[in-house]
């Protein structure tokens, strides 16, 4: 169970929430909805006890699971650590059953009495682990893996060698393959395909404990969550009912403010026309206007505070300098991490402003190509060329150009070479303009999407690597980048997973991993982009 009373979350010198009071309880199943930088992100850590609150109260008790939107893992001290040892150190038996892995390996490489000794060792650490219901829990957290899609030689891989989308995933099942009380998950459908979303929202639904969710995938909100905590301009307002019924009550309540506030103003106004008429008046009536003066100053103290309507992202690649005719090539490209094969001879052949999008199930190496052509990663055989006057800009999903410790406008600065006054007018189109001076370590997901794309706006590449451009972004953000790659006349290389937005982006040709096949796109091929 989690309580907040009268919390306070500061981001620097930026206030995000004041005076909120809520619960989370058995069976609550919340949704935390508001725009980007809303501080939906900051609320689920500090209620995670990652942050601390500015101010108020925050009561926890039994086991919390969270998920963050982040890929990186921090408290991975193996960096051999492989999937299914991570989802198992969810549990206690994780730890045992690392232990007896070392006293193993100890073993093959001893003899003697340290080797006997260690036996003995090994032995009672699996007598311990067999009587705690290791090899059950094995099975079952192999299961919840396989539900979320990893499985198969993935479960043996070393997270730390795995893409984003993968260690996402596994992070997702260590999260639910604990035994939890409260369920704190912040977008949990980034990188999921369609098996494992529907397998997601049957989870939820069964799940008895108290669960807080932020997410943009509004099928799963409707799905899952039973109320709405909706957080805008620093206060949280509460709703009862899905996702759907909160669109719809958001807009009823702010249509009944709007008649209360016009109200308020029509009675202020006829006070305040008769406050001029007779001031000036007989002495009787100018006392009656000084106290009609005294009404209009409560009334205007309690009148109703309607809300600006949200701003809107506002997102416009710049036309870009023409390139060759195949900006970019590769050919022979292989890449292997250890043991785990990713492609092997996979060619990339593009025309100038065609739209390309990568396809694959997941882990068929879709991240690791778009790295290599964006010359982060290096294959193992293989060469890219980049062809005439061609300049890549590349979008990495784990923001991984965004660094902490480091200003949105210096970000900014570091892209271009335009003056101050244009790259804060830049950010101002993204909703970033009164966070220029703020750690960029600190922005929240989608915030930090946004500057990625912002930052790409000011370079003007005429080549742009897109991975997963769409993750965390509210619907009028993705919206708004939608409509900016439709008019961008540059090359497109992409990677999503997100059928309406390839849909309408409309590629021309798709390169299938870990094959490599290439041919042209159709409709019918939006059901891979599903399963990605």
């Amino acid at each position: 169970m989690i309580i907040a009373r009268d919390v306070m979350i500061e981001a620097g010198a930026r206030t995000l929430l004041t005076e909120a009071s809520f619960s989370v309880h058995d069976g609550d199943k919340i949704g935390l909805v508001g725009a980007n930088g809303a501080g939906k992100t900051t609320l689920l850590r500090t209620l995670a006890g990652e942050l601390e609150p500015a101010g108020g109260l925050i009561r926890r008790s039994g086991i919390i699971g969270y998920l963050s939107q982040e890929t990186a893992l921090r408290e991975v001290a193996d960096p051999g650590v492989t999937a299914l040892e991570r989802v198992l150190t969810a549990r206690e038996i994780g730890n045992l059953e690392r232990r007896m892995e070392k006293v193993r390996l100890q073993m093959e490489a001893s003899g003697g009495a340290e080797r006997d000794r260690l036996i003995r060792r090994f032995s009672r650490l699996e007598d311990e682990f067999t009587a705690r219901g290791g090899y059950v829990a094995i099975a079952e957290a192999k299961r919840f893996a396989a539900s979320v899609g990893i499985k198969g030689d993935d479960l043996d891989q070393a997270v730390t060698t795995m893409s984003g989308g993968q260690r996402r995933r596994v992070e997702l099942a260590r999260v639910l393959f604990a035994e939890t009380d409260v369920l704190i998950l912040d977008e949990p459908t980034n990188h999921l395909d369609l098996d494992a979303k529907a397998w997601l929202m049957d989870f939820l639904a069964e799940y008895s404990g108290g669960l807080l969710l932020v997410s943009h995938d509004l099928p799963l909100l409707d799905a899952a969550i039973t109320s709405v905590l909706a957080l805008d301009g620093g206060l949280v307002e509460p709703y009862r009912g899905n996702h759907s019924y909160y669109t719809e009550e958001k807009e009823r309540r702010r249509q009944q403010r709007l008649r209360e506030r016009k109200h308020q103003d029509e009675k202020i106004a006829r006070l305040e026309e008769g406050i001029r008429r007779f001031k000036g008046s007989t002495e009787k009536m100018a006392k009656r206007a000084r106290s009609w003066e005294t009404r209009v100053a409560k009334l205007k103290d309690q009148r109703v505070e309607v809300g600006r309507r949200a701003r809107r992202v506002a997102v416009r690649f710049p036309q870009p300098d023409t390139s060759g005719r195949t900006p970019l090539e590769a050919s022979g490209l292989a890449k292997a991490f250890g043991h785990n094969v990713v492609f092997v001879d996979v060619d990339v052949n593009i025309d100038r402003g065609e739209r390309m999008i990568i396809m694959g199930l997941n882990g068929a190496g879709k991240t690791t190509l778009l790295r290599i052509l964006a010359g982060v990663e290096t294959p193992d055989m293989g060469e890219v060329e980049l062809g005439h006057n061609a300049t890549v800009g590349y979008y990495a999903q784990e923001h991984e150009q965004i660094n902490a410790g480091t200003s949105v406008l210096d970000h900014m600065r570091a892209a271009s070479t335009i003056p101050d006054g244009e790259l804060r007018r830049i950010l101002g189109h993204f909703l970033l303009a009164d966070k220029v001076d703020q750690d960029a370590g600190t922005l929240s997901g989608g915030e930090k999407t946004k500057l990625a794309l912002a930052q790409l706006v000011v370079q003007g590449d005429n080549v742009l690597l897109l991975d997963e451009p769409t993750n965390n972004l509210d619907p009028q953000a993705k919206a708004a980048l939608l409509g900016a790659l439709r008019q961008y006349r540059g090359t497109l290389l992409l990677v999503s997973h997100d059928t309406e937005f390839v849909e309408a982006l409309h590629p021309d040709r798709m390169i299938l991993m870990p094959d490599g096949e290439t041919g042209y796109f159709d409709e019918s091929m939006l059901e891979l982009v599903a399963l990605a």
